[in-house]
């Protein structure tokens, strides 16, 4: 065996034994059934396999060797840097894998990865994918991210709960909420070691991808889609679409409250002719005071000048002359 792989190997061997241990503890708090990212220690057991797979030569995996030798030896890793660890040693190890690592880090572009040969295993591919699309989803880039995690399943995976978390937050950005839905659902009920930042964000995505699809509340995440592809540079046909449908949205919504006026209006009508009915039929002749017995008529009476100042008696009337 090579002298390299051998230290490689021996590495591996050793680090289990302290993962071990660890994840004996974890498994614990593990509820059954729970999808559970692989161990630090398997982790390191298929890089070693992939390595030998792709024929690295031993320079390379003697380098990546040491980038996961010094990342392993943390106590506690996360998923997620357990992640990163991966794509460190990789890029150590793989030409490629380094360029994808720095134009990600650098902010570029998404590139375009081609996975052939030994980077069509799911370990490689799938795991790559998933830190690739988490930088995409950071940089806004959805349509990209979705595409990258479309196919891939939580098996086997050293962060699932990046999978649900990026591939949910891409669905839910681009309306995809039935998708969304089944991503968060399955994040928040069925997986373990959800980062709590993970969890209070799905909790939030989860209640927004519940509201009915066509309703009001699309058109401002249509809107907010079709500037975040306006600021990436990209007016082409997607961004055509979606301001075709926020118009149909608007049409959609004007329509209904227009039908919604002309129904209330009708119902005025009605009770206002309804009202009408009810009221009855008196002439003007025939105007009665309440509570009187007559027909209304006043009586005549004839004015005489005699004087009279009312109630005053002739005294008072006297003097008030």
């Amino acid at each position: 065996m090579n002298r390299s792989v051998l230290l490689l190997t021996v590495f591996f061997f050793v680090a289990a034994a302290g993962e071990e241990s660890r994840s004996a503890a974890d498994d614990k708090g593990v509820v059954s059934g729970a999808v559970v990212g692989v161990s630090v220690e398997r982790v390191g057991e298929q890089l070693l396999a992939w390595l030998r797979q792709a024929g690295v030569d031993a320079e390379r995996v003697e380098a990546a060797g040491v980038v996961w030798r010094q990342g392993a030896m943390a106590a506690d890793l996360s998923a997620e840097e357990a992640l990163d660890l991966l794509l460190a040693s990789l890029s150590a190890a793989d030409a490629e894998t380094a360029a994808l690592v720095r134009a990600c880090h650098a902010g570029q572009p998404p590139l375009s990865q081609q996975y052939t040969g030994a980077k069509q295993e799911p370990f490689y591919r799938d795991n790559v994918r998933v830190w690739h699309a988490r930088t995409l989803v950071q940089q806004r880039y959805y349509d990209e991210a979705c595409l990258l995690l479309a196919d891939i399943s939580v098996e086997g995976l050293v962060d699932p709960a990046a999978l649900l978390f990026y591939r949910g937050i891409s669905r839910l950005k681009l309306l995809q909420k039935s998708g969304a839905a089944d991503d968060l659902t399955l994040l928040l009920n069925s997986t373990a070691d959800v980062p709590a930042r993970f969890r209070a964000v799905a909790e939030q995505m989860q209640a927004e991808s519940a509201k009915p699809a066509g309703s009001l509340g699309e058109v401002p995440q249509l809107m907010s889609d079709v500037q975040r592809r306006l600021d990436l540079g990209a007016a082409d046909e997607p961004v055509q679409k979606r301001e075709d449908q926020i118009v149909a949205a608007l049409d959609k919504l004007l329509k209904e409250l227009e039908d919604q006026q002309k129904q209330q209006q009708q119902q005025q009508q009605q009770q206002g002719q309804g009202g009408n009915a009810q009221q009855p039929q008196q002439s003007g002749g025939q105007a009665q005071v309440r509570g009187a017995a007559g027909a209304g008529e006043a009586e005549r009476k004839e004015l005489n000048e005699n004087g009279a100042w009312g109630m005053l008696n002739k005294e008072r009337e006297a003097q008030a002359k």
